[in-house]
């Protein structure tokens, strides 16, 4: 009787492990999607609760939301995705015919300057290779990424209607006490907060001032330009200085002297300026995670999680370290108790 009961315990242990298992295959290729919606309710819940103080349905309050946000993500999209692409593919021509060797040679002589400009050849002809074959792939892959964006605006709808019986559902499931809750609830909040507005939002806003001053100086393809400058801002390491720095040089040997100097001076002065004062300003004061390790944090998300791991990564340290805190006070006990 008893090898009976453990085989019955055995078949239905292994009927829940399928199922889970079945709904981990079912839900990885929409995983990102989910993840974005439900980040983005997170990040628009306060708008949200201003429209329904206007607007006393939750239904109607959240379909207007997803609305304007449906509105803001395609404008850009439709109208800047088929200038940028043209631009992209006009700047990879035009570098596949500079004269980089010339280039170089006005900063480097000797032996290595032929060296260092194919090394620099190689990069700009890689970086662009890489975005053009991305936009190929997005146009390619265009039905799957209109369904998860589906997917996305699916799950930001509900996420933002239901966000207290979410947020509710969740405490029951959590294993941990009260105030563990409020404390991971709490980093959660500065964590992404700082991601958002201390890396994503000052990321963009220092790419759009790199963008005005291409634009102020006249420089050709500023668009793209403007939109690598906003990419590699947001990534930590990299930086806005990728475009400023080298386009202020072209400029000086192509013999327009102030326009290399104006770039180089306000790239170096006060586009510099954003990223150095703001940013660390932000991450300090909305999170209680070292900015040193925010940066880890962001870029080995980066690696694993892909574009996830920009608030994902910093989130999991933020979670270690709040872990090893309770060890170090001798209160890892008070974790679990409810």
């Amino acid at each position: 009787m008893a090898d009976y009961k453990g085989i019955k315990r055995g078949i239905v242990g292994a009927i829940i492990l399928g199922i889970f298992i079945l709904t981990f295959f079912i839900l990885k290729p929409i995983i990102i999607p989910i993840i974005f919606g439900l980040l983005f309710a997170y990040i628009f819940s306060p708008v949200y609760r201003k429209i329904r103080t206007v607007v006393k349905g939750k239904n109607t309050a959240a379909f207007l939301l997803m609305l304007g946000l449906m509105i803001i993500i395609a404008i850009p999209i439709i109208y800047f995705i088929p200038i940028i692409a043209k631009q992209a593919f006009d700047t990879y021509t035009l570098s596949r015919s500079f004269d980089f060797g010339g280039f170089v040679g006005n900063f480097v002589k000797g032996d290595i300057s032929p060296s260092l400009a194919a090394n620099l050849s190689d990069a700009v002809s890689g970086m662009f290779s890489t975005f053009l074959n991305q936009f190929t792939s997005i146009l390619v892959n265009l039905p799957s990424l209109l369904l998860q964006f589906a997917v996305f605006l699916f799950t930001f709808y509900f996420a933002i209607r239901d966000q207290e019986e979410l947020k509710e559902y969740i405490s029951t499931l959590s294993p941990f006490s009260e105030s563990t809750e409020k404390k991971f609830l709490k980093e959660f909040r500065g964590i992404t907060n700082a991601i958002v507005f201390g890396q994503v939002f000052i990321g963009i806003i220092q790419g759009l001032a790199v963008g005005a001053g291409l634009f102020f100086l006249g420089v050709p393809k500023a668009l793209i330009l403007t939109f690598i400058a906003c990419i590699v801002s947001i990534i930590p390491v990299l930086g806005s200085w990728l475009v400023w720095l080298p386009v202020g040089l072209v400029l000086l040997v192509a013999g327009q002297t102030f326009a290399g100097v104006f770039l180089l001076l306000y790239g170096a002065l006060f586009v510099s300026t954003i990223d150095n004062l703001f940013r660390p300003w932000i991450l300090s004061k909305q999170s209680n995670l070292p900015i040193a390790l925010s940066v880890i944090g962001t870029i080995g998300g980066l690696y694993f999680f892909g574009i996830t791991g920009l608030v994902l990564g910093p989130l999991v340290l933020a979670y270690v370290l709040i872990i090893i805190e309770f060890y170090r006070e001798g209160k890892l006990k008070e974790l679990f108790n409810k």
